[in-house]
């Protein structure tokens, strides 16, 4: 997770000092280090959190001459193939980064770039040539992206805390945001609960030029996927290979993993992978609660992490210090959210984070296994 942010200013030129506010607001997100991008009206930010290219990956990334840079957030999973194809096209690197791979696909085809990144991301990139930002969210919209348009400057950052420094006014309630929460438990399409600040849809592609001009074009729809007719026997074939590639990909980092262990059959089966991919236990973590009286999963993933002989962490939280984590939890949030997960979790990413940069989790299997009734 790092933090990306920057704003377009009309007539004006970007200082440092304009940005310096944003990523004081997503340090959070990139405790290894930030970094600034300027050029006239546009300007970038990134705080980074390492993963990859430890040493020589900090951000923002600048190519053909200084004429691109991009600040990015998550990461491209297919980037070790992706670079391959890149250099014998005839690009140069000049990091290992799999953030840089965006950077010089879309110096090859600024037209279709994204459709061959695989990952999770949230990226700005600048083309001097052309004087435009591009903004860009992956096709699930994994990772978070807002903007506000105003009419002297659009700014954009991955959390609203970090555009509120810049704009000019307090942000008035959006109603029917608020509606929606009420109805449905979330807000969802591009209005957040703020009236002048949007999403970056997911799949989608925001073009800004320097009068504020914006486009922005769909990518990617779960609407244009064909379904086939084939048996279980050949679903099951297609989806081992597809499986263990993905995984393949999701285990390249630099820093050690681990992984949220709540024993259901989604981190069970993650478990089981990433048993294969390395020699050492996986790190394993799992939250349940004190004097409940509901049973909590701990025991189940207890055995999980006996059978799979996992290094593992098991905590016991109670109502007290469950309560105590509702601040912190709304601060993260960034809009309305009512997941009573989101306060266990944080409990449970913040015992992983003391050793931990990269944990992986079963959560998104439900959505795409169609494992709820709704």
């Amino acid at each position: 997770m790092c933090g990306i942010a920057g704003v377009v200013l009309r007539g004006e030129k970007v200082s440092e000092t304009l940005l310096a506010p944003m990523a004081e607001r997503l340090q959070h997100r990139g405790p290894d280090g930030h970094g600034f991008f300027t050029a006239d009206g546009f300007g970038l930010v990134h705080t980074r959190l390492s993963i990859i290219d430890l040493s020589g990956g900090s951000q923002p990334i600048l190519g053909d001459g200084g004429r691109l840079a991009i600040v990015a957030n998550g990461e491209i999973y297919n980037y070790l193939e992706l670079r391959d194809e890149l250099e014998q096209g005839g690009r140069s690197f000049v990091t290992h980064s799999d953030s840089e791979t965006i950077l010089q696909a879309y110096a090859e085809d600024p037209g279709h770039f994204v459709e061959r990144l695989h990952g999770m991301f949230a990226f700005a990139l600048y083309d001097g040539k052309r004087k435009r930002l591009i903004l860009a969210r992956d096709r699930l919209g994994i990772k978070p992206l807002y903007y506000a348009r105003l009419p002297d400057r659009l700014v954009f950052a991955s959390e609203i805390k970090a555009i509120l420094p810049l704009l000019l006014t307090t942000p008035a309630i959006a109603p029917e945001a608020l509606s929606e929460f009420l109805h449905d438990h979330c807000s969802i399409g591009e209005q957040t609960l703020f009236r002048d600040i949007k999403r970056v849809a997911p799949g989608e592609i925001l073009e800004v030029d320097a009068d504020l001009n914006l486009s922005r074009r769909r990518y990617w729809s779960p609407l244009t996927l064909v379904p086939r007719q084939i048996d279980y026997a050949e679903a099951e074939a297609e989806f081992e290979v597809l499986f263990e590639r993905v995984m393949r990909e999701h285990v390249r980092s630099d820093v050690p993993f681990g992984l949220f262990l709540s024993g259901g059959n989604d981190s069970a089966i993650l478990l089981a992978m990433l048993s294969r991919f390395q020699s050492q236990p996986v790190r394993t973590f799992s939250i349940g609660f004190q004097d409940a009286v509901m049973k909590d999963e701990l025991d189940d993933a207890e055995r999980m992490a006996t059978l799979f002989k996992s290094q593992h962490t098991a905590l016991r939280i109670d109502r007290d210090a469950l309560f105590r984590r509702l601040p912190h939890s709304v601060w993260a949030a960034d809009d309305l959210m009512r997941d009573y997960a989101s306060l266990p979790t944080s409990a449970l990413s913040e015992a992983a984070g003391q050793e931990l940069k990269v944990v992986f989790s079963g959560e998104g299997g439900d959505e795409v296994f169609a494992g709820y009734r709704r």
